[in-house]
């Protein structure tokens, strides 16, 4: 009597081991958690070495980019809501008061003082 391979399986002198090694793609979502931690830590260490670690925090923020061009703009963050303002190229007149005087240091650092 002839018997298949088939056959051979399934007789009772073997018996099948459970699959134990798992789904092959498992270790696909590990290692995707894993590149999402690093990506993250990449732009924290970014943010912190270029002194913009006010961005991760809550506290009240105003941002200046390009000052004293026409492309200069204004973002401020107050009460975790975020408001832009982008430079018109208008002028204003009227009455006023003044609040303080405003200084260029030698290191080219603008600082306003008050009265």
């Amino acid at each position: 009597m002839l018997r298949r391979s088939s056959d051979l399986f399934m007789s009772g002198h073997r018996t099948r081991l459970p699959d134990r090694n798992g789904d092959p793609l498992e270790s696909v979502s590990n290692l995707f958690d894993v590149a999402i931690l690093i990506g993250l830590g990449f732009m924290i260490v970014a943010l912190s070495s270029f002194g913009l670690k006010e961005l991760m925090s809550s506290e009240d923020l105003t941002v200046v980019k390009a000052p004293g061009t026409s492309e200069m703009e204004v973002i401020m963050r107050k009460n975790g809501k975020i408001e832009r303002f982008k430079a018109s190229g208008a002028t204003a007149e009227g009455q006023g008061v003044a609040i303080g005087t405003v200084y260029r240091l030698e290191s080219g650092e603008v600082v306003w003082v008050p009265k």
